[in-house]
């Protein structure tokens, strides 16, 4: 297995800064999603989202090269802790609305492929036959009675987001909670019953949540184009949505998306 990336191919959403973040290395794997500010909130920290993002993406990595035996929800504990410890003084990180990331993550280890998920980041996993199997923590949106607002998009309020965020019978994001590490979901394979693997942020995934695509031609569009062809797939759906008031967020998002064969991998 090959394990740099080539052809990198996160793309921000038009106007705005790339809160994404993806890492490579050997036998392992990430995407991350930042999460967390709302219009007028600052979540009870100075940073941006990509700061945040870029630490927690770093301590994620490092722990995942130096700690391969430990289980993916203590290495994702260890890189909470210390993305918090990171922050200084002038940030409150008990506020439920501090920045994080939502997460995917995969490693290959004792014949045995891996993963953790928080939040609306993909693992999808191509066996070979038949339509392939994602993970998605799918938690924010199935939260009973949760009350929306309409504004430039469909969302939730902060208000409502911060009685039920990185708590039991919510939903959980990495960053300001170290608990969210064992509320992640997480299972394995065996490697030799995996063909590919996918990961990507939600800004990619919408192809199958919001456009009718199959995860079957994700794999095959990417196969043949790359993940280019991906991220132009899904600017194309977005731009050609003839209402995009009906989805529950942003018409355009950070895309993300890094695939691994057993042979190679590319993102």
């Amino acid at each position: 297995m090959c394990t740099a990336p080539t052809r990198p191919q996160p793309e921000a959403a038009p106007d705005g800064p790339n809160e994404d973040h993806f890492a490579v290395g050997d036998g392992w794997a990430l995407v991350l999603d930042g999460a967390g500010r709302y219009p007028n909130e600052s979540g009870g920290c100075i940073h941006p989202v990509t700061w945040v993002v870029a630490r927690l993406g770093a301590h994620l990595s490092r722990h995942l090269a130096e700690r391969p035996e430990q289980p993916l929800t203590a290495i994702a504990r260890s890189a909470i802790e210390a993305t918090m410890a990171d922050h200084g003084p002038a940030c409150d990180l008990s506020h439920p609305l501090s920045p994080g990331a939502t997460a995917a993550i995969i490693r290959l280890r004792d014949d045995q492929v891996e993963w953790l998920v928080v939040g609306d980041c993909a693992v999808v996993i191509d066996q070979g036959q038949g339509e392939p199997t994602s993970i998605i923590d799918d938690r924010v949106d199935r939260l009973p009675g949760a009350p929306v607002v309409e504004g430039r998009v469909r969302t939730y309020s902060p208000a409502y987001v911060a009685t039920i965020r990185n708590r039991p019978g919510g939903f959980w994001v990495l960053g300001a909670a170290p608990a969210a590490a064992e509320h992640a979901l997480t299972g394995a394979l065996p490697q030799r019953s995996v063909t590919q693997i996918l990961r990507c942020t939600d800004g990619v995934s919408r192809l199958t949540e919001r456009y009718g695509w199959g995860w079957s031609a994700v794999f095959a569009l990417c196969e043949e184009g790359g993940p280019e062809a991906l991220i132009r797939a899904v600017r194309s759906a977005e731009r050609d949505d003839p209402n995009p008031r009906r989805w529950r967020g942003k018409r355009h998002d950070d895309a993300t998306v890094v695939v691994l064969r057993m042979d190679q991998v590319y993102a």
